[in-house]
């Protein structure tokens, strides 16, 4: 069985995706553990965008990382357990909750935005510039088409 064609899924879009993912996640895993940054891998995106946009709500952070509301509530609550950030109540609309870097964060978030851009660097090594532009267009493009679907 194991000679036989595997219906040449290896060879399918979604599996090179699925490896480029993978190969992307792998360096980036290995410079967060090298770096003795105690959170993972989809805690990092938040830690980012916080950094640049402070006081995003949950659902914001949701919509943004195109996460569901349950997987951003642990995340933020990861967080807050680690001291990284702070939530306070909108001053306006008391339902919402308001969700900043504190100054550990921000220093945190520094960091890893720069292990965040030497993983992929590293991993995009393997394109010259122009490869790496029209990759970065073409799947881009890709993602803004389905998106509207």
């Amino acid at each position: 069985m194991l000679n036989e064609p595997v219906d040449n899924f290896t060879d399918t879009f979604f599996f090179q995706v699925m490896r480029l993912r993978k190969a992307i996640f792998r360096r980036s895993g290995q410079l967060i553990n090298e770096s003795n940054i105690s959170l993972k891998i989809e805690q990092l995106p938040f830690m980012m965008i916080l950094q640049r946009h402070p006081g995003l709500s949950q659902r914001e952070l949701s919509e943004i990382t195109l996460r569901d509301k349950s997987s951003v509530l642990r995340s933020i609550s990861v967080l807050e357990k680690k001291q990284l950030i702070t939530i306070e109540q909108d001053a306006v609309d008391k339902r919402r909750n308001n969700i900043t870097l504190n100054k550990e964060g921000e220093a945190l978030a520094t960091k890893i935005r720069s292990l965040m851009k030497d993983a992929e660097d590293d991993v995009l090594s393997v394109f010259s510039p122009e490869e790496r532009k029209e990759a970065f267009n073409t799947l881009k493009g890709y993602a803004n088409k389905l998106e509207r679907q």
